[in-house]
């Protein structure tokens, strides 16, 4: 996924931060794992809890809140971007990723976070959009700038205790 710089930091400060807030938050944390018994295991952001959240809040809290320009990004045409990686399995064998479209969920609020984290997903791990199976060609900006959006937003929320389990 090729973004300017300025537009990729913004994004994955904004994501980290959100990240590390969710994990101070009882309820939006988990663990890789069982941690009972002395057993180290890895902390993660509870990602189905905030989905969980989003989609309670009240519109005028959150999807209220999200610029149109951002609301038509995410959630316009037929709801099925940014692509996920899916493996492949050909007749000798041999592991492929290939890209494919991915329907969001249909609450709104939810469908732009999912599509928030997989615009970082996308970013974080070495831009997993070939541009020789995007046909979308030269909106790589946009949807970086969409996500930021949507992650800034999200934080907000939090601090201010708004997003709750």
């Amino acid at each position: 996924m090729p973004v300017t710089e300025k537009n990729a930091f913004a994004l994955l400060r904004a994501f980290g931060m959100l990240e590390f807030a969710l994990k101070r938050t009882a309820g939006f944390l988990t663990a890789d794992g069982d941690p009972l018994g002395g057993r180290r295991v890895k902390a993660k952001a509870d990602w189905s809890a905030v989905d969980r959240a989003v989609a309670a809040l009240d519109p005028k809290d959150f999807i209220d809140r999200v610029s149109v320009v951002t609301r038509t990004k995410m959630l316009g045409g037929a709801r099925n971007r940014p692509r996920l990686q899916f493996v492949q399995i050909d007749a000798t064998g041999t592991w492929t990723a290939h890209y494919e479209e991915s329907p969001l969920p249909d609450n709104e609020a939810e469908a732009l976070v999912v599509a928030m984290r997989r615009v970082r997903n996308n970013l974080f791990h070495g831009g997993k959009e070939d541009p020789l199976q995007e046909p979308h060609h030269g909106d790589d900006e946009e949807w970086a700038v969409a996500a930021h959006e949507v992650a800034s937003l999200l934080l907000d929320l939090l601090s201010n205790a708004q997003l709750k389990p």
